[in-house]
């Protein structure tokens, strides 16, 4: 089974103008509620997240600074990033759920889950709030999976237009996660290079996908060459998913090409990875994906593609619209450069 976290009320971080907003979750909420079958999914709620597990990755001194600065009122953080005084409150929520579904897919209570929160996560580093992020979600999970389930190894897929350069800091020393990114490579954050491979005990655990601006459906041909031999390599004891629909064709902040069914599909090779090494026992968290209507209905592919990997997808906005790209070299620099055969 399947289980669903949605945050209640995220119309308190809020600021005028900015992409991310209210009006993303209340998209995402409609859709769920307006899908019989995801309507049933269970949804979970959990407490907001401790200090204790968010200070498994971040600075003490910065969740100090980011308190009082929500205190005193808010603002921006960076050219980006704005707090308001209840986003502390929104950010721990959204946190605490997708720590509720770790609780329940690694209990085995239910096979897989998919947190839907705001804001984002995987740009937020251990020390400051970067490019919409305050927190950085899909790490605290995976050291909170290790440190209260017994999860030795987790595998971190962040599939996003955007390089998800705070989780690869928070685990680019440590031989225990294994980070894969896939991005469209000359875009914020200017991070995500096929080099950057991890440093010291972690060397080789950090794997960047750097995919061409243009890139469609033909990504999820990169995740099966990729994915499952460095999964059967690094043998997972549970699949974490960074999920953002800012991927989609029509997403206004980033520039490749995938549909709908696309997202889907890629999805998909993931819960194969899940299935083969770990049981099944995969967690979706929400990233970016900043046209509403798309966000949503992506969320609820991806949702339902979790829930049956048989699943016929809906796909409204059509297929992929330009070129396929040939990621046929990039395919085999990745493969060298991580000996996979």
């Amino acid at each position: 089974m399947t289980a669903l976290t949605v945050l209640a009320d995220d119309a308190r971080h809020a600021q005028p103008g900015h992409p991310d907003r209210p009006a993303r979750m209340a998209a995402i909420r409609n859709a769920l509620d307006a899908d019989p079958v995801l309507a049933a999914l269970p949804r979970l709620r959990g407490l907001p997240a401790s200090r204790e597990a968010l200070e498994r990755v971040h600075d003490p001194a910065y969740l100090d600074l980011l308190e009082a600065f929500c205190e005193r009122g808010g603002g921006d953080l960076d050219v980006d990033t704005y707090a308001t005084p209840g986003s502390l409150a929104v950010v721990r929520e959204g946190c605490g759920n997708l720590l509720a579904l770790v609780d329940a897919v690694c209990g085995g209570d239910v096979a897989n889950g998919f947190a839907l929160a705001r804001p984002p996560g995987h740009h937020a580093r251990p020390m400051a709030a970067m490019g919409f992020c305050l927190l950085a979600n899909v790490a605290v999970a995976a050291r909170y999976a290790q440190a209260v389930h017994g999860a030795e190894r987790v595998l971190i897929v962040d599939l996003d237009v955007h390089h998800g350069n705070g989780t690869q800091e928070a685990f680019y020393e440590d031989p225990s996660v294994l980070f894969v990114s896939s991005h469209q490579g000359d875009i914020y954050p200017g991070t995500g290079h096929l080099a950057e491979t991890g440093a010291g005990a972690g060397a080789g655990t950090t794997v960047n996908l750097p995919v061409p601006a243009g890139t469609g459906d033909e990504l999820a041909d990169l995740y099966r060459a990729v994915l499952p031999p460095l999964a059967a390599r690094f043998r997972p004891d549970l699949v974490l998913l960074s999920f953002g629909a800012d991927a989609h064709r029509l997403d206004p902040l980033a520039g490749l090409d995938l549909s709908v069914a696309g997202l889907a599909d890629a999805v998909g090779v993931i819960q194969e990875v899940a299935d083969t090494h770990c049981g099944g026992r995969l967690v979706a968290t929400l990233e970016g994906g900043y046209h509403a209507e798309v966000l949503a209905t992506c969320v609820a592919a991806v949702a339902r593609r979790l829930a049956d990997p048989m699943a016929e997808i809906a796909d409204p906005f059509g297929p992929t619209a330009r070129r396929t790209r040939d990621l046929g070299t990039l395919t085999e620099a990745i493969r060298g450069r991580h000996r996979l055969g």
